[in-house]
């Protein structure tokens, strides 16, 4: 897909209180695919009312690359969020101004059995997801995928369904964990179902403990020697992955083998 270019809105559905599924139509129609590599993103662009620049923010599209005819976000409206705020705004018939796309990770498939650990937080999965289901979908590629997906509660689980059925199609690659930290993640809520599915509390050494024990037992990491992909808000990243974060301290994961989006 060439950019920038303008593209229109043909659905708009509201996941949650806060979310919602954009799906645009390409200017090429049903004989034109967006061409977004897994992992990357687009860039939106918009004029304010009365601003004197444009306001311009990546998005990664949770529809696939070779989708015919369309293309699809999911945008979290944030509190001021010009860009969010204004894609909240947009209705059927609406047009969205779009450059790109943007190199994020350039994947290298593999023919044998790789294992990687993804970890999302909040609306951060959009990569993630984009990342697990364009490994997935390579029928060549062996790698397997153990992801954790922190949220501050159930509702915010807005990727469920297509996280669900990866898992359903593929059940020797993919493992997903949500970590839930809100009310519903305090120690005294209920159970929330599935012990292995969901833990209450944030994204944790200790949650992660098992997945790295198992992805260590195996060939852990890509080609490249990437072995943890991580996407989220810039406390949660630091906590994990930064310069003192558990990864390396605890597990000796060092920074060139850290993908952060």
């Amino acid at each position: 897909m060439a950019f920038p270019k303008k593209i229109t809105v043909v659905d708009v559905e509201q996941v949650n209180h806060d979310s919602k599924k954009i799906t645009f139509s390409l200017p090429g129609g049903e004989s034109q695919v967006s061409g977004v590599p897994f992992g990357s993103a687009i860039l939106t662009s918009h004029w304010p009312e009365n601003g004197w620049f444009p306001v311009f923010r990546p998005y990664t599209p949770i529809s696939a690359p070779d989708d015919r005819g369309t293309l699809q976000l999911l945008v979290k409206q944030y509190p001021n969020g010009r860009a969010s705020s204004h894609l909240h705004s947009l209705t059927p018939g609406s047009t969205l101004t779009v450059r790109g796309p943007i190199p994020a990770y350039t994947w290298q498939r593999s023919t044998t059995p790789r294992e990687l650990v993804l970890i999302a937080g909040g609306a951060g999965i959009t990569p993630i997801y984009s990342m697990a289901r364009g490994i997935l979908s390579d029928p060549e590629d062996h790698t397997r995928i153990q992801m954790f997906w922190g949220v501050n509660g159930t509702r915010d689980i807005v990727l469920k369904n297509e996280l669900e059925r990866l898992e359903q199609q593929y059940p020797s690659r993919l493992q997903v964990t949500y970590c839930v930290s809100g009310p519903e993640g305090k120690p005294e809520a209920v159970d929330l179902g599935e012990p292995g599915r969901y833990k209450k509390g944030y994204i944790s050494s200790e949650v992660l403990r098992e997945a790295i024990t198992r992805a260590k037992a195996g060939s852990w990491g890509d080609a490249k020697g990437t072995k943890v992909f991580i996407c989220g808000p810039p406390a949660m990243q630091e906590a994990i992955a930064g310069k003192t974060g558990w990864l390396g301290g605890e597990y000796g994961v060092v920074k060139k083998e850290i993908h952060a989006f």
